[in-house]
């Protein structure tokens, strides 16, 4: 069953996903994360093209030209780090994408855990891709926590992210929960611009 959560944070209150969805307590979702075992597959945070004076914090990431995070950028990716932190979900460890919007993300997201750049979150080759969520699968088989993995709108759906009927691609600033065992969305952890607690819908 396709169960998506939604977590207040910055410009509308609720999850709209074209179906009615009964709430039920943040606890739900997160409770199972805290026993570990997800892949936590993200698009990197906010980062518009042409900006003037992009930036890049992660050491050895690559700035795309004009595409560091903007502000919203690096207030999204600490603010889905901050929702795991306070709800005790353990990161075991990220991979991410050579880029510094994506690097940058996986860092903030990841509040502390070890961080690797994998040239799997850059690549479309059906081969590495099946060999990536292998390695990933045996990582995470027995461990206590959880693997974020970091890129890009074209990437993302390849490790399980979908977009929602209204959304033009992947979005910036939600965590698709993916189970490992089928590579399919246990859950959808977006920020939403209003202040507040997660709300969860679940479907």
């Amino acid at each position: 069953m396709l169960r998506l959560v939604c977590a207040a944070f910055f410009v509308l209150a609720g999850c709209v996903t074209g179906v009615d969805r009964a709430p039920r307590p943040t606890d739900t979702v997160f409770n199972v994360l805290q026993n570990g075992g997800y892949v936590l597959v993200m698009r990197h945070a906010n980062s518009p093209s042409g900006q003037k004076a992009a930036l890049g914090l992660s050491a050895g990431c690559t700035l795309g030209e004009g595409r560091g995070l903007d502000a919203l950028g690096f207030y999204q990716a600490r603010g889905l780090g901050e929702v795991l932190r306070d709800h005790d979900v353990p990161i075991q460890k990220a991979y991410t994408s050579p880029m510094c919007r994506s690097w940058d993300t996986a860092a903030l997201a990841a509040a502390g855990a070890p961080v690797e750049m994998s040239h799997a979150q850059v690549s479309t080759d059906p081969t590495e891709i099946a060999a990536f969520k292998a390695k990933v699968t045996q990582e995470l088989d027995g461990a206590s926590g959880n693997i974020i993995l970091a890129s890009h709108s074209n990437i993302a759906p390849l490790y399980g992210a979908t977009k929602r009927d209204s959304e033009d691609e992947v979005p910036s600033g939600v965590i698709y929960v993916i189970d490992p065992s089928d590579w399919r969305v246990y859950a959808r952890i977006d920020l939403i611009n209003a202040p507040g607690q997660p709300s969860v819908a679940v479907e």
